[in-house]
């Protein structure tokens, strides 16, 4: 037979092969041989950052980079500083300095930023020693292990606990405090300690001295333990060691998966690895049960890529240093659009709790957009879809799947718990042994949902050699009824949504928390929002983090030009957050809201300099203010304010406020300074002296306490009048007092 012949032949069977369709079908059973808890799916996808004097003014120069941030909704953010970003090192021997110099500009250039974005919340991996602690190659000595854990215990109290003094010209020195008012609850305990010159023995003192260290400086945060790189049998190396010797805190045990070092691997090898990974996290969890204190500690891949090479500077290969570096584009283009769903499901299945991106600011190897134009790429557009489509918290149930071809595709379909069904078909196929970044195999898959009964509404969502990595990637919606065609021209994902409803707000439906008065919104306004489908039904008071309400509630999230609002309650008919102060300024504000990946259509709402409200008592926005008497007591008829005393009303509305406030902060105090002139109270039409006006000491900032006398010639009653002003705004008049 000729060349051309077998040539010929081979298209052929390739172009059938493509042909042959491939059917999924949904079952209406819970898959109980997947997940963690068994049956649930519990992963929740992030990002991260390497903070250097290299990339240090990524945010500076690319300020939309920070919306895009907000919008990949991604938690616990890592930062993983090195070499400048390390903030302590020694002094240049100048009179009158300590031994020691710190410097955060170039670590808070990057970790700042984050800090305000997201959920507030990042993971701030200590991830390698000042230098001088370090030997010849690098490595951290032993005997520094103990000025290692101090420097940990200085950098929980510099973003914390109000800061650390340390030497410096004049008696006093120097005081170190972080600028932000958010605190960093996570903390990771060195990077890839097998990789970077310490044993399991080692690794493990060196965790048992740092933790307690930390923890002294502030007994509230949490712990990533290990951070290991994970390749051929590290694991069984080194994790047996740590889980029998640790006595310190563990909240979480971190372990890092690359695909390869090698840029000349191929595809079907990197694909191949998926397996692989997983065996290793069985190994892992298994080596947790064995000490009972670890048995329930979530295990999260905080670094995962494609490949982990990079250019070592001289245009060569860091791993393999004989070998030219070639950057990778199978990170950012379509393989990584059926590769990492790939890898996220099968994991997830596995009983692995978060998967974080390496990383988000980065070359077309490494990121999800681009570190020098902003661009995004295909990377962050999968990463985007699976953090809203598989919300952790609050999970789901994971369904029974029956797919034709498993070695050709991923298959997952989750039931949330409102009803909702999301899929997830990832086509890994790879068309030749010795395709590297090839196209994959094109392939058309048939749906079959007719299991789950009947839906409203379905959509599909593709990613793929097609999709513009520049834009949202367009959703299509789809007959809910029959089965779904979908059709893959190479590697790729598509994500299929089933639904009732969607998330809808009313009409008019944005109003102030304590009035219900609409037509508009103020920066830091607390606010109702009415609609239907918005969140879960019965529904659910978000709990205080860290000192911070969370932006986000049981798949809940609204969004204010594209920054999460804090939420203070979130139900199917109803959802009460504080505005976003960043709208100040603003003429509108574009509001939406997101339950469960689904999103509402936008409303526009004008943007008020101030817009109190009162709150009354039994919450219908009038009659009986919420009040405290001078003796603490609730105003009321029984108990009425005498003339001459003092009151504290409650209220919100205030807008934006000098110093500013802060989104989702829990004021532990009254606002410094003098009550702002433009606060101003009246109580039975008189004008009343106002002492205070400010943060609500123990609420959200954002609700307003207005500290105010009790004018002495104020006609008595059980229904006086009550109104605050800001600026020219006055409440409505509908609240009312009880004066004796």
């Amino acid at each position: 037979m000729g060349i051309k012949t077998v040539c010929a032949g081979l298209a052929v069977a390739l172009s059938l092969a493509a042909q042959t369709p491939i059917g999924v079908q949904v079952l209406n059973q819970t898959n109980l041989n997947a997940g963690l808890p068994p049956g649930r799916f519990q992963s929740f996808l992030s990002t991260a950052f390497q903070p250097d004097a290299y990339d240090d003014a990524f945010f500076t120069n690319l300020p939309g980079a920070g919306g895009l941030l907000w919008q990949l909704a991604p938690q616990h953010i890592r930062l993983q500083p090195i070499q400048q970003a390390v903030p302590m090192s020694q002094s240049n021997g100048i009179l009158g300095l300590s031994p020691y110099q710190w410097d955060f500009t170039t670590l808070n250039d990057i970790l700042l930023p984050v800090l305000n974005s997201g959920d507030h919340s990042p993971e701030l991996q200590l991830a390698t020693a000042p230098a001088f602690m370090d030997d010849s190659n690098g490595y951290l000595l032993p005997a520094n292990f103990q000025a290692f854990a101090n420097y940990c215990a200085n950098m929980v109290r510099y973003y914390n606990t109000g800061g650390f003094a340390a030497g410096g010209i004049g008696p006093g020195g120097v005081h170190y405090q972080s600028p932000s008012p958010y605190h960093i609850t996570w903390w990771g305990i060195f990077n890839e300690p097998n990789g970077n010159g310490l044993t399991a023995s080692q690794y493990t003192t060196l965790y048992n001295l740092v933790v307690p260290a930390m923890h002294a400086a502030d007994p509230t945060i949490k712990f990533v333990a290990i951070e290991e790189s994970d390749y051929g049998t590290q694991s069984q190396l080194y994790v047996p060691t740590f889980v029998q010797g640790v006595t310190a805190q563990v909240d979480a045990v971190a372990l890092h998966y690359y695909s390869t070092c090698n840029q000349k691997d191929t595809d079907q090898t990197l694909m191949g690895t998926i397996p692989g990974f997983l065996k290793d996290l069985k190994y892992v969890q298994s080596q947790l049960q064995t000490n009972p204190a670890l048995h329930n500690v979530p295990i999260w891949v905080t670094e995962n890529n494609v490949n982990a090479d990079y250019n070592a500077g001289n245009g060569m290969s860091a791993c393999n240093p004989t070998q030219t570096y070639v950057t990778d584009l199978r990170a950012t283009d379509a393989f990584f659009a059926a590769w990492r769903p790939y890898l996220f499901s099968q994991l997830a299945q596995g009983g692995n709790q978060s998967l974080y991106h390496w990383d988000f600011d980065a070359d077309a190897e490494f990121g999800e957009v681009d570190y020098t134009s902003g661009n995004t790429y295909l990377s962050y557009w999968t990463d985007y879809e699976l953090a809203h489509l598989f919300p952790s918290p609050p999970g789901a149930t994971i369904l029974q799947v029956t797919n034709s071809d498993p070695g050709a595709l991923e298959a997952l379909a989750v039931r949330n718990d409102d009803g909702s069904v999301a899929i997830l078909l990832a086509n890994h196929a790879v068309r030749n042994p010795n395709d590297n970044n090839g196209p994959g195999v094109p392939a058309t898959v048939t749906l079959d949902v007719s299991a789950l009964g009947s839906f409203s509404l379905a959509t599909v969502t593709a990613i793929n050699a097609n999709t513009d990595p520049s834009a949202v990637p367009p959703t299509q919606s789809v007959a809910p009824q029959g089965p779904i065609s979908i059709s893959f021209p190479s590697y790729g994902v598509a994500f299929v949504r089933l639904a009732q409803a969607q998330p809808q707000i009313a009409a008019g439906g944005i109003v102030n928390a304590a009035t219900y008065a609409g037509g508009g919104v103020a920066p830091g306004e607390l606010l109702t929002i009415f609609g239907q489908n918005l969140g879960p039904a019965p529904g659910s008071v978000n709990q205080v983090s860290a000192g911070i309400v969370p932006n986000s509630l049981d798949g809940v999230r609204v969004w204010f030009d594209g920054i999460a609002a804090p939420i203070l309650y979130a139900g199917a008919g109803q959802v009460n957050v504080v505005a976003p102060y960043a709208i100040a300024g603003e003429a509108s504000t574009s509001v939406q809201v997101e339950y469960l990946g689904a999103f509402s259509p936008s409303v526009s709402v004008p943007v008020l300099p101030a817009q109190p409200g009162i709150f009354s008592l039994n919450a219908s926005g009038a009659g009986p203010a919420a009040v405290l008497n001078q003796d603490y007591s609730v105003n009321s008829a029984t108990h009425p304010a005498a003339p001459g005393n003092a009151i504290m009303i409650f209220a919100t509305g205030e807008g934006a406020t000098s110093p500013a406030n802060t989104d989702g902060l829990v004021a532990l105090a009254a606002s410094p300074g003098q009550p702002p002139p433009s606060v101003t109270v009246e109580i039975g039409g008189q004008a009343a002296t106002v002492s205070y006006a400010g943060n609500a000491p123990g609420l959200v900032e954002g609700a307003l306490q207005v500290n105010a006398t009790v004018p002495a010639t104020v006609t008595p009653g059980s229904a006086v009048s009550l109104v605050v002003t800001v600026g020219t705004t006055a409440s409505p008049a509908v609240a009312t007092i009880a004066v004796q």
